[in-house]
């Protein structure tokens, strides 16, 4: 049997390889890097990464070692060139890899703005380990900062700026931040908590271009409004979108911006999965296909497709679940919100420890936590089981929420 080809060292990439050989697969299995670097975390790039409480070698999924010991064939700086789905062969720069079985997982890229002055230096994305690089070294002589997008990046890597004493302006397109991913309550207090560390705040504001120094070297952003703000440094945050370059001759269906996989990770095509934020599919606990850009995500598919591969039947049904981290806050995610739900508070936000609580009927869809890293896991538990809680119970903070399914269940 021909080789497993992953085209990726993602997290879901590297988790397909460690899990194959998990399950006993015996045959060769190929990892290909775009990228120089071992394969590493992306959450902390933004966060304790540019902050410089983590090194490099913490951020790294494992051990070189590790690939070695486990036969992985880890070719680093060696990117898929185009994939001939008919002689079964991944093309790179040193030839042509035949597979038995291929996976995708190439991840997202990180959207630009085409704006006027956009290639002027100081304007960063983040995705990659070098992409933080570059941003914590121009950190090191910035004074202004401007973020232009409020989500997940955009605020982690705000909070961050914010404690290395840095001027900080975040531009919001909307009237609130993370209006897809948290309740309107949630997002008033994330705002107003980093309103009260020094972040400053203009929702609405759409950029309009950039203003460069004589030497190329952004000095300010310009609003639609007119408004300028002093930017020596400015960080585009403004999500991804799946890397979907080699996909083309494959024909693969493709749905929600991705390529459509079913519950193993399997594509329309036999012998071919996609996983992590470049794969699309029906998830249990949403109304629709969508892709989910997250770390549990990317790692649960990839133990999903292994095990597939390797002749067993292990379907995706995890509860999604999602974290971000902001000054002392811990803000965690478990389920996906639906429309037409109920939110019951457990906890008092001036606590800064809460959770708020998304039912449909008397049944937990989605929770959101700061703080609360028990009722987080509680919640997935709940979420899962689709079990009917006693809402009076599961409201009081000094309970368990654990405990509202045992008064349910008896009453």
């Amino acid at each position: 049997m021909s080789a497993v080809i992953i085209v990726g060292a993602s997290h879901a990439g590297v988790q397909a390889a460690a899990s194959l050989r998990q399950k006993g697969w015996q045959e060769g299995i190929v990892l290909l890097s775009a990228e120089g670097d071992y394969p590493y975390h992306r959450p902390p790039l933004s966060k304790a990464y540019i902050a410089g409480e983590k090194d490099e070698e913490q951020l790294l999924l494992r051990a070189p070692d590790f690939y070695r010991d486990q036969e992985i064939d880890l070719r680093l700086n060696e990117p898929a060139l185009s994939i001939d789905p008919h002689a079964r062969q991944v093309v790179t720069g040193s030839g042509r890899l035949d597979y038995g079985k291929l996976i995708l997982a190439t991840g997202s890229k990180a959207r630009t703005l085409p704006l006027p002055g956009a290639e002027a230096r100081g304007i960063h994305t983040l995705r990659s380990i070098a992409d933080a690089r570059h941003l914590r070294s121009s950190m090191q002589d910035a004074e202004n900062i401007v973020i232009i997008g409020g989500g997940f990046i955009g605020l982690e890597f705000a909070s961050t700026a914010v404690k290395q004493g840095k001027s900080v302006v975040v531009l919001e397109a909307q009237e609130r931040l993370l209006t897809r991913a948290l309740p309107e309550r949630l997002s008033a207090f994330i705002g107003s908590y980093h309103t009260t560390k020094g972040a400053m705040f203009r929702y609405g504001a759409l950029p309009e271009r950039y203003i460069t120094t004589d030497d190329g070297r952004v000095s300010c952003v310009q609003l639609d409004d007119g408004t300028t703000l002093p930017a020596d440094l400015v960080l585009v945050g403004v999500g991804g979108i799946a890397d979907m370059a080699l996909i083309e001759p494959l024909e693969l269906k493709t749905i929600a911006g991705g390529i459509e996989v079913d519950a193993h990770g399997l594509t329309s095509t036999p012998d071919i999965y996609a996983l992590g934020d470049v794969a699309a599919f029906h998830n249990a606990y949403s109304n629709g296909a969508m892709r989910l850009e997250s770390v549990q995500n990317a790692v649960d598919q990839a133990k999903s497709a292994a095990e597939h591969i390797a002749g067993g039947n292990a379907p995706l049904g995890a509860v999604p679940w999602f974290w971000t981290d902001q000054y002392d806050l811990k803000v965690q995610m478990a389920g996906l919100p639906r429309p037409g739900t109920t939110e019951l508070l457990r906890g008092d936000p001036e606590s800064g420890a809460f959770s708020i609580l998304q039912m449909e009927g008397d049944r937990l869809v989605a929770a959101y936590s700061v703080n609360r890293a028990a009722d987080h896991m509680a919640s997935r538990k709940l979420i899962a089981a689709g079990q009917s809680i006693d809402q009076r119970m599961a409201a009081d903070i000094d309970t368990p929420l654990m405990k509202a399914v045992a008064v349910a269940a008896v009453s």
